[in-house]
């Protein structure tokens, strides 16, 4: 049987969730205390990269504590010879207050097509918000051997788009059963066509309720609509995706030019908590 040429298999895979089935499956990351950044943590050695890898995928969790303020930015560092000298490839995933395994939500998930060519090592860090740093638990995987390579897209580059204060992102707030303001993130710099919503609420009171969050681009008057997930919130000061789309190509994949504005925007099922911040990552190249 003949499948489209535009598609890909990814004969190799390496993943760090363990060698058996765990209900806590990943890395566990110390972040730093008080705004401080963190250690860089190895996730995957060299010889664990010993392909060329195309895509990575992220989970963020275990990020929350009941009754405290957890906010938290994320960094991806790639060392391509293999060593501990990393440079961040993608910086400040706001990624705070994730959900714990135990309460069987998904904490804060990522796809993202970067290239990390094979033999390098890769390590995250994560900056934290509070004085007790607690810990954070990454689950990565990566996908290389891509079947079709010249047609498999990947990015050489990302861009954070959003001003990041306080281990926190960008301040914005959900509508009332309906739609808010949109609230811009700010402007990109390169042309991007891969987008993820790296969010958080920055609360020591988190309610169950859940949100639509909207990314789109454009100007004042006149907006393109990239994606939208559905934000889950726990009352021991939890949250995430309970709809993570943003891992659909169909999703997260828009063109977006050099130079144009990036907003987002919430609609809550009521009266929202405060403390809504976030910031888009967008891959190019």
């Amino acid at each position: 049987m003949l499948l489209p040429g535009g598609l890909s298999r990814f004969s190799f895979t390496y993943d760090n969730w363990g060698t058996n089935p765990s209900t806590t499956p990943g890395t566990s990351v110390t972040p730093g205390a008080s705004n401080a950044e963190g250690s860089w943590t190895q996730v995957a050695s060299s010889s664990n990269i010993s392909q060329d890898c195309y895509w990575l995928a992220i989970r963020v969790s275990e990020g929350s504590t009941s009754g405290q303020i957890k906010s938290q930015l994320l960094d991806i560092g790639v060392d391509p010879a293999g060593g501990t000298s990393y440079t961040a490839v993608i910086s400040d995933i706001v990624c705070g207050a994730s959900f714990a395994t135990s309460n069987r939500q998904d904490g804060h998930q990522f796809l993202f097509p970067i290239f990390i060519k094979s033999g390098s090592s890769v390590a995250v860090r994560i900056q934290g918000s509070n004085g007790t740093a607690g810990t954070v638990l990454v689950a990565v995987k990566f996908y290389g051997q891509p079947s079709n390579p010249e047609k498999c897209p990947m990015g050489m580059f990302s861009e954070t788009i959003g001003s990041i204060a306080s281990s926190a992102g960008v301040s914005f707030t959900p509508g009332n059963a309906a739609d808010g303001s949109w609230t811009s993130l700010g402007t990109t710099s390169k042309n991007l066509w891969w987008w993820q919503i790296c969010y958080q609420i920055s609360n020591s009171t988190i309610t169950v309720e859940q949100t639509y969050i909207e990314l789109a681009y454009g100007d004042g008057s006149n907006k393109v609509s990239i994606m939208r997930a559905m934000h889950m919130g726990s009352t021991v000061e939890e949250c995430g995706f309970t709809f993570p789309y943003n891992l659909n190509f169909i999703e997260a994949y828009c063109p977006v030019p050099a130079g144009a504005t990036i907003y987002i925007r919430g609609r809550c099922v009521n009266a929202p908590d405060t403390g809504y911040n976030a910031v888009a990552v967008g891959i190019g190249g």
